[in-house]
């Protein structure tokens, strides 16, 4: 009688074992078969962040960058995340847009940062699209250069041969058209080029292929041991009012999600001059409008 109750709990002792391997396993390599009863620390709420990429302003003689200078937003994308549905969307709208900035009237949306920063972009894109931005994340250039160098490299293909040169943006770009392994600065270039005939509208495409390949390269088991390296980049080259906890989330959120739960959008339009502003976008308002009412 004594040994079959040994026996049980030998046996109640390995399946607690076995389950527990089971549940760690399913956490690094597979979280989305975990039941969302029994996930930890992943998100339960829907939320949308506006994501900003600036640019450096440098000293003409000196070529250092001036810190105290608020850039214009090279990128502006807003993030809408449905843990339910298990899916994430992505506007882009082009820097060049012309919008009503408050206070400051019709001007291209990438000024609104330099008149007010970031409280200012955020007015003006809900003012734009409807849509009120629950957090921010503002990425300063050097953050891509050093996230992509943590990785490696990263695998990208390039549509077309790439060069330019721009001293006042520190930009040396030259890139050959086929399969290549960028390192940090080559990334930069790839997502800033925009002299081509597509222009602004080329580089969203570029913009918005490297996030995703970062993102699903970060969520890899096998760079899961980077993420201390990453956090410290983040500290030094992004700015967020998300909570430290929300970040932990939304990362194991994003381990969960394939290409094909990312829908990408870019806010449609036209070129045209402004008497003002110069080159501009000129949005397609009822298009924009139903992006946002569809999706976020």
């Amino acid at each position: 009688m004594k040994r079959k109750k040994i026996d049980h709990i030998r046996i109640l002792a390995i399946l607690t074992i076995f389950c527990a391997i089971s549940y760690f396993y399913a956490n690094i390599f597979a979280p989305r078969l975990i039941p969302k009863l029994l996930r930890i620390g992943s998100l339960r709420r829907p939320m949308t962040i506006l994501i900003l990429g600036t640019d450096i302003t440098f000293d003409a003689v000196t070529g250092e960058p001036i810190p105290e200078i608020n850039g214009r937003t090279d990128t502006i994308l807003l993030m809408r995340i449905d843990p339910m549905r298990y899916k994430m969307y992505l506007l882009s709208i082009p820097r060049d847009s012309l919008v009503d900035i408050p206070g400051f009237g019709w001007q291209k949306i990438n000024a609104a940062h330099v008149f007010g920063g970031v409280g200012l972009t955020e007015k003006t894109i809900e003012k734009l699209t409807g849509i009120k931005a629950d957090y921010f994340i503002k990425v300063n250039p050097y953050a891509s250069i050093k996230l992509v160098d943590l990785l490696g490299g990263i695998n990208v293909y390039i549509d077309k041969d790439m060069y330019y040169v721009d001293r006042a943006q520190n930009l040396n770009i030259d890139l050959k058209q086929g399969w290549h392994k960028l390192a940090g600065k080559q990334a930069e270039g790839y997502i800033r080029f925009r002299h081509d005939f597509l222009g602004d509208i080329g580089r969203i495409g570029r913009q918005q292929n490297l996030l995703q390949t970062v993102f699903r390269s970060f969520t890899r088991p096998s760079n899961l041991l980077k993420a201390p390296y990453a956090f410290n980049i983040a500290r030094r080259y992004i700015q967020t009012d998300l909570p430290l906890l929300k970040i932990i989330r939304l990362a194991n959120f994003a381990r969960m999600l394939s290409p094909s739960d990312v829908l990408t959008f870019t806010a449609s339009g036209e070129t045209g001059l402004h008497p003002t502003a110069g080159a501009i976008w000129q949005l397609d308002h009822q298009s924009l409008r139903k992006i946002a009412q569809d999706h976020f």
